[in-house]
């Protein structure tokens, strides 16, 4: 028998009890956390499979007046949770953006969620019924997703009217909210937010700040347009040369995004005024910070400008290797092309840095049979072996090599031919074996029908010249004066 009346007795079966009361009422919860998650997905299973039908037909544009009608029966709620969805898949179609904008403003969902957004909080009504939290935490934490996903929204539909609400949203304290702000005024591009977000990047190099966040305020100006560049030049014209190099990198990056998606960029007047342009040329490409220099060459490379080339050409001499290297690598973006750029990288290949080195013979290729001309040349006068190796490596990186050969094999002539020869005698026999192994019989035929007779004369050549040293090397003794004669 247990004695209760023992004071370490009865504490020992206190603790028990509270133990065991602990377990059950975890259990408890969890049973219920649990019986909430399956009563949510068949909510929305039963919301789903009863209207999608009607959603599909509104999303193609087949509006009719009974389907805009079922849909308005829903709550503001159940219509969050049947579109949702919609709002989570990576991308969705103009087309379908155009009508889900006009159904949500329709049905009222836009207001609701600009609501949500300046009140910075939603209301504990707004919530689905199957989401009812128990307690004040659970609410809190409710309430912030739903502001989340409503800035989100705005941004999904891109919604341009809403671009003050969401430049608001980034002095959140919550930084999550601030990232999806970030993100939706990246989507919506509205030109008239762009100011606010060059302040907050301003305050955030000069000042520390971590709010908003710097990558995603450089993430969100990288996603407007070209024709808002002008706005980053009361940050180009700072003293600061980080708030420079972080205003560089976003110019760079918004013209290399236009270049994307155009063939042949020229950055115009109308995409980048010329006060920008005269601050790239005069300042920017002699700025004494050596990061600036090497973005301001890759921006320079789309200017129409004439001084546009002498500048480039300079940069390519700069005392910074990885500046002369980034200048290179720019030049393959440069039409149409001169002697003067071909001659300038051609020096670049004597470059005691074998990056530069190697962006030379990438650039070169790139710039079209010129450019390759002059590094065939090079190969074929150079005594440098070092140099002479990295090009046959990149040769055969780029798959210019199958090219050659197949020239070669139709009998082409010139620089080209000479540079097979010298690879396939020299430097590059197995890569080359490793090509006409690609090629079909014929043509394989036809390469092996001309090189076999200019390998054996070589091949001949290099015995009588080798014999004629030997002999030479022989008689040399001989023919020397005896030096006891001379005593």
């Amino acid at each position: 028998m247990v004695n209760t009346s023992d004071p370490v007795t009865s504490l020992a079966l206190m603790t028990l009890f509270a133990v065991v009361m602990g377990t059950l009422l975890l259990v408890a919860v969890a049973f219920f956390r649990r019986w909430q998650q399956i009563r949510y997905a068949r909510h929305a299973h039963a919301l789903h499979r009863q209207y999608r039908p009607v959603l599909a037909k509104v999303l193609s544009g087949a509006r009719g007046p009974c389907a805009i009608e079922g849909l308005r029966e829903l709550s503001l709620p159940n219509l969050e949770l049947l579109l949702d969805p919609l709002f989570s898949r990576r991308k969705l179609r103009e087309r379908q953006l155009v009508f889900l904008q006009a159904l949500c403003s329709e049905l009222g969902l836009i207001a609701l969620w600009q609501r949500r957004t300046a009140n910075g909080h939603a209301r504990a009504g707004d919530a689905p019924s199957a989401l009812k939290p128990p307690d004040s935490s659970d609410r809190a934490a409710i309430r912030h997703l739903l502001r989340a996903k409503s800035i989100r929204n705005l941004g999904k539909l891109r919604h341009r009217p809403s671009w003050p609400l969401l430049v608001t949203a980034l002095d959140d304290r919550h930084r999550d909210i601030q990232w999806v702000a970030l993100r939706s005024l990246g989507a919506i591009r509205a030109p008239e937010s762009f100011p606010a977000l060059r302040e907050r990047l301003h305050a955030a190099v000069r000042e520390g700040r971590h709010s908003p966040p710097l990558p995603g305020l450089q993430a969100a100006m990288v996603s407007f347009d070209l024709s808002c560049a002008h706005e980053l030049l009361p940050l180009l014209r700072q003293s600061d040369s980080q708030v420079r190099r972080h205003a560089m990198e976003i110019l760079r990056n918004m013209v290399y995004r236009k270049a994307t998606g155009q063939h042949r960029l020229t950055l115009t007047k109308q995409l980048l005024t010329p006060p920008m342009v005269n601050l790239l040329v005069e300042r920017l490409a002699v700025d004494p910070s050596a990061e600036i220099r090497s973005r301001a060459a890759e921006v320079i490379v789309f200017l129409g400008d004439e001084r546009a080339v002498s500048v480039l050409q300079h940069l390519l001499l700069d005392r910074q290797w990885y500046v002369r290297m980034r200048a290179a690598r720019a030049l393959a973006q440069l039409h149409p092309t001169s002697e003067p750029i071909h001659l300038a990288l051609r020096q670049c290949l004597l470059d005691p840095h074998w990056r530069v080195r190697e962006t030379a013979i990438n650039t070169l290729i790139a710039l079209g049979q010129e450019g390759k001309n002059q590094l065939f040349r090079h190969f074929l006068t150079s005594e440098n072996e070092v140099t002479r190796h990295q090009i046959v490596e990149v040769i055969e990186g780029t798959g210019l090599m199958s090219a050659l050969v197949e020239e070669y094999s139709s009998g082409a002539r010139g620089v080209d031919a000479l540079m097979v020869e010298h690879l396939a005698s020299d430097i590059a026999p197995l890569g080359l074996s490793g090509v006409l192994r690609t090629l079909n019989p014929e043509a394989r035929k036809r390469f092996l029908d001309r090189f076999l007779p200019y390998a054996e004369a070589k091949m001949r050549f290099m015995k009588e010249t080798q014999t004629e040293l030997e002999t030479h090397a022989r008689l040399q003794p001989a023919l020397q004066f005896p030096p006891q004669l001379a005593a």
